[in-house]
């Protein structure tokens, strides 16, 4: 892979063009973790890649060893891997809920206190998900609980 940096002043936004045969992995990997960085992840659907804002993200999932992320509306796969996302979000609006789960605050709509400590959350999807013992009381903290 060749990269090229060309520095100038006049310049008021940082530009990335990628030249290449096709999308391949790496390419999708390196579009994804520069969209991190505007409040933007890339999402993978049918073979195209679709720009998902934070604000619409409900929850971002792992299985069978791949990484989904959840809208209201649609099921996307990114290629960044869990702590790298976890690191790239804002903190005021997501957190880890479990090994596999970062949850969107502001798309919870209860929360149910479970007797072995975890905490059983139903998203404005009516999708259910467990924060586990390790980051309940981190959440609790979080959202003043």
């Amino acid at each position: 892979m060749k990269i090229h940096i060309i520095q100038d002043e006049h310049i008021t936004e940082p530009e990335i063009t990628i030249v290449c045969r096709e999308i391949s992995e790496e390419i999708r990997s390196i579009l994804a973790t520069a969209q991190c960085k505007d409040n933007k992840l890339t999402g993978i659907k049918d073979g195209q890649i679709f720009i998902l804002h934070y604000d619409d993200i409900i929850y971002i999932d792992t299985a069978d060893k791949r990484i989904f992320i959840y809208t209201h509306d649609e099921v996307y796969e990114t290629q960044l891997r869990l702590y790298e996302l976890e690191a790239q979000l804002p903190i005021t609006d997501f957190f880890r809920a479990n090994k596999s789960c970062i949850v969107g605050i502001q798309h919870i709509r209860a929360i149910k206190a479970d007797i072995d400590g975890r905490l059983l959350l139903t998203m404005d999807t009516g999708d259910k998900l467990w924060v586990s013992r390790q980051y309940a009381v981190a959440f609790r903290k979080k959202i003043g609980m």
